[in-house]
């Protein structure tokens, strides 16, 4: 059986751009834990220079060499990682967010090992991505494991895949049978061996911490007596098993109302009967199709997908965050009453698919092909790395993540797409264009259930190849007003009107500290002025649309961005290194504005929301106070006296009721607004 043993403990690092024989006895290493990253201050400070190269980090473990495989995991390593085990090169991993293994069995001796990585996050001209408005945060930042099997194990080598891929109808016959197909790789001597599948109702239900309210009943979602409904043993052929499983009438992964799964186990036995290995995962069974005209439909209805996009750093950790994190991250987001998330712009750690299983959002998963594409005269590289090679590389490298992403990740039955790039430049032209034809037919040939998905902010694009498209479109900040919507997104389908279009981004930025009675759109976003009230006015004409009858046929919408995220070369709002179009602060801390405007057009929840709470100096005797709520009515009270109730009927646009001409009082003053759904809300503001 396999034996998986942490080593995300006691490890020494040095940054250096020395060779792997660094002594770390010798120098002034620093002592870490994983995961771990040397960016997590210089990467979000708008110098536009954190340490891009080499960093060493060592280990030493004591094992006992006998009859077992050993296999050295990590989750990510950013972004090339070359990884020595007692000064032997084990191999190399190209590609900074995805899981990888590798075989140290005959590098390891009785007794005290040394394990030595070097992560580098410099640029390299053939790995994705090349350039991109994040920061790239170099180091061990996801977890290592060892892990010893028996001779006999299934397949750790394939791609970071545990050996087990599954596969089941995508169309409305499923919701008669099932028919599961599940394939095997198998490492080692497999003579009369045999493998069982079998299929059951998980028997309990791990919450995630931060989910205090669920759409579903959770209790529904499993059976502690773990009922198997569907079994099947089958002989190891050629180092493989495949096998199929039928289920009549199964129950639905239906989204956010009842994310069902099933468990299933794969048990490999020798010849002798005994279980040697086991793999468990659970999948869910859901048919999903988008229409040109109509729009997402999951399970044969209608299902627009309202979503944000996530980036997973945060601040002073930069990307090296633990389970905690991303469960804090995964509660803001399932709280605000989201449907779907864009995990931009990379693979996400498997934890964070999981809640998306977990809880029934659907996601668009993609690879880091962001911007540019190496070897060619347009990218921004030197001019002795511009060469057709470069560019052939670069794109084996797009499919070995793409590859590896599917692999790892196409059990999940949140993952609806998988995306190929993002907004790759227009200027590369037929590079581009063949570039997507041969990861479109990849995503195809590994996976045939899923669309092939990319992100442009361009008409060129549409050109392209990819069975769906998400467009990026800024109304209100870059380009056009906040009333613009409609007409930008129209824009783009006119150019593409076959392909099924989504907005794939949108959003305005916002400062907590910066406020104003007279919200008005930046000339330049580069300002070091970006209020919270206008973010919120862009929002809010976002929602108008997104959520109108008319725009069914968008079939998601996803705003850029949930949380706050490092990009070193900013400088603007008032906050250097920062992205700060989050609904959400970089540090979690505070949810902003318009988080609070989604939450009442997309949450169960009761919600009431005084904005601008923290504009609280006022030199305006007489304000306009804007309250989001998805109640039918709110009363407002101005320091304990009953000013008006309005019923959400009257409201220009549902969930904002606004009181005009509120006059404050000299000094404090408390407004309280309370709902007719019992959510209840208070500020305070000082009239100076």
């Amino acid at each position: 059986m396999k034996e998986f043993i942490s080593l995300n403990n006691d490890w020494l690092f040095i940054y250096s751009n020395a060779d792997c024989n660094t002594d770390f006895e010798k120098q002034d290493a620093e002592k870490v834990n994983l995961p771990h990253t040397w960016n997590n201050l210089d990467g979000q400070d708008g110098g536009n220079d954190y340490k891009r190269g080499k960093g060493f980090y060592q280990k030493k473990i004591t094992v006992k060499k006998d009859l077992r495989h050993c296999f050295l995991e990590f989750y990510g390593v950013n972004s090339v990682a070359n990884i020595y085990v007692n000064g032997v090169h084990i191999g190399e991993h190209r590609g900074g967010y995805t899981l990888f293994r590798f075989d140290i069995t005959d590098a390891l001796v009785d007794g005290e090992n040394t394990i030595l990585v070097s992560a580098d996050n410099s640029p390299f001209p053939d790995v994705i991505p090349l350039e991109a408005d994040f920061t790239f945060f170099g180091g061990i930042y996801r977890e290592v494991n060892l892990i010893f099997t028996d001779e006999l194990h299934f397949a750790l080598d394939s791609c970071g895949s545990d050996g087990i891929k599954i596969s089941y109808n995508n169309d409305e016959t499923l919701k008669d049978i099932a028919k599961i197909n599940i394939k095997a790789d198998i490492s080692g001597k497999s003579e009369s061996s045999t493998v069982n599948f079998r299929l059951s109702i998980p028997g309990g239900f791990n919450n995630c911490p931060y989910i205090k309210y669920t759409d579903c009943d959770i209790s529904s979602l499993y059976d502690t007596k773990g009922e198997c409904v569907a079994e099947s043993t089958v002989k190891i052929t050629d180092g493989k098993a495949e096998g199929q499983l039928e289920i009549k009438n199964p129950r639905l992964w239906d989204g956010r109302k009842m994310p069902f799964r099933y468990k299933l186990t794969c048990t490999l036995l020798d010849e002798n009967g005994n279980m040697v290995d086991t793999v468990t995962k659970y999948i869910g069974f859901r048919y999903f199709k988008i229409d040109s005209k109509k729009g997402f439909f999951l399970n044969g209805r209608q299902y627009p997908l309202r979503g944000v996009n996530r980036h997973q750093d945060r601040k002073n950790m930069g990307n090296a965050i633990t389970y905690n994190e991303h469960d804090e991250d995964f509660g803001m987001i399932y709280e605000m009453g989201a449907n779907a998330i864009r995990l931009a712009h990379y693979p996400h750690h498997p934890h964070f698919y999981e809640l998306c299983d977990k809880f029934g959002l659907l996601v668009w998963a993609e690879i880091p092909f962001v911007d540019h594409i190496g070897g060619l005269k347009e990218s921004p590289l030197p001019t002795d790395t511009k060469d057709s090679k470069i560019t052939e590389r670069l794109l084996q490298n797009a499919k070995q993540q793409m590859t590896e992403l599917i692999l790892q990740q196409c059990h999940r039955p949140s993952i609806f797409c998988w995306s190929m790039s993002n907004e790759i430049m227009q200027k590369y032209g037929d590079t581009a264009a063949d570039m997507m034809v041969e990861l479109d037919s990849l995503i195809h040939s590994l996976d045939s259930t899923r669309y092939s998905a990319m992100a442009i902010n361009h008409t060129y694009g549409g050109q392209w190849k990819s069975d769906i498209k998400g467009c990026n479109i800024y109304p209100g900040w870059y380009w056009g007003s906040a009333k613009m919507f409609r007409l930008q997104y129209n824009f783009y389908r006119r150019s593409d009107k076959n392909r099924c279009m989504a907005v794939s981004e949108y959003g305005a930025g916002a400062n907590i500290l910066h406020h104003t009675d007279r919200p008005k759109q930046p000339k330049d976003t580069t300002c070091e002025f970006h209020s919270e009230e206008w973010a919120a006015i862009v929002h809010e004409h976002a929602l108008k649309y997104f959520m109108s009858p008319s725009a069914n046929k968008v079939w998601g919408s996803f705003v850029w961005n949930m949380f706050d995220f490092a990009v070193d070369i900013r400088k603007e709002g008032g906050m250097p290194g920062m992205n700060d179009k989050g609904l959400v602060t970089y540090d979690r801390q505070t949810r902003k504005d318009a988080f609070f405007i989604y939450k009442s057009y997309w949450s169960r929840e009761p919600v009431v929301y005084i904005t601008s709470k923290r504009f609280t100096e006022r030199e305006n005797p007489k304000i306009d106070i804007k309250i989001y709520s998805n109640a039918d009515s709110v009363t407002l009270y101005l320091n304990g006296r009953e000013i008006k109730t309005k019923k959400n009927s009257q409201n220009r646009q549902n969930h904002i009721f606004i009181f005009r001409k509120i006059t404050l009082k000299k000094e404090k003053n408390t407004v309280t607004a309370s709902a007719s759904n019992g959510a209840e809300d208070t500020a305070v503001w000082t009239f100076v």
